[in-house]
């Protein structure tokens, strides 16, 4: 019986090429980190699989449906959080025995290996029309930035004559949408929500977790007069 094609997901076979990096992550350091990392798996010098130490393994199936793009991702596609890894190492995507991976490190902050894995899988779906690395990673940035951080939730933390944000807010902020404060601050710098003046401001701040605890709050009418009392007024006063 023929298996049912997944959605979001078009046929291509990926066999010729064999095992190979589809785009690394990180400095020259992670890279160079990476390429060592593949080279071993490749020869054999460690497994992926059966789970347990060494990584936790999942399906990738979820984040190919939240893109909903129709790409050309390789079947049966899995992520990798690797444990105990040197901490340059970022992640990267490769073919390996003809499958899609995602290789990551779980030690990374939570939402800077939520928007890798997204990266990293989304870049496995496009790597087919981009021959250029750095287009590549730019193409795929920007079908995760309009997954993620849709124009209408990025405004609404976001105006013109703001000037000051708040660590524990920029922190509410990347954990509202599950990336990294500086990824929102670009994203709204490609809307137009926030002037260049603000983009080099907003990313001097440390997003820092509140000592109080806080129903985090986004504006259905986007009246920031609220926002601003609730959030920044004391944020500004800690």
């Amino acid at each position: 019986m023929a298996r049912k094609q997944v959605k979001n997901q078009l046929p291509l076979d990926f066999s010729v090429r064999g095992n190979r990096i589809i785009l690394h992550l990180g400095q020259v350091e992670s890279q160079k980190f990476t390429d060592n990392l593949f080279d071993g798996l490749v020869n054999g010098d460690w497994v992926i699989e059966p789970a347990g130490e060494v990584a936790d393994v999942s399906y990738a199936q979820d984040i190919v449906h939240q893109i909903g793009h129709k790409l050309p991702y390789p079947e049966g596609i899995k992520i990798a959080q690797l444990h105990n890894i040197d901490t340059t190492f970022k992640g990267f995507a490769c073919m390996y025995h003809q499958k899609g991976w995602v290789f990551v490190n779980a030690a990374s902050e939570i939402n800077e290996r939520n928007y890798h894995i997204h990266l990293l899988t989304v870049s496995l779906g496009l790597h087919s029309m981009y021959a250029s690395p750095a287009s590549l990673a730019n193409r795929s940035e920007q079908l995760i930035f309009d997954a993620l951080l849709p124009y209408k939730d990025v405004e609404s933390f976001f105006r013109d004559d703001i000037s000051k944000i708040p660590g524990f807010l920029a922190s509410d902020i990347a954990n509202f949408f599950k990336v990294p404060f500086p990824m929102v601050l670009k994203r709204a710098m490609q809307l137009r929500i926030i002037t260049d003046e603000q983009y080099r401001t907003f990313m001097t701040v440390k997003p820092a977790a509140s000592t109080k605890p806080r129903e985090l709050f986004i504006s259905k009418e986007g009246n920031i007069d609220d926002l601003e009392a609730q959030l920044f007024a004391e944020g500004l006063g800690e």
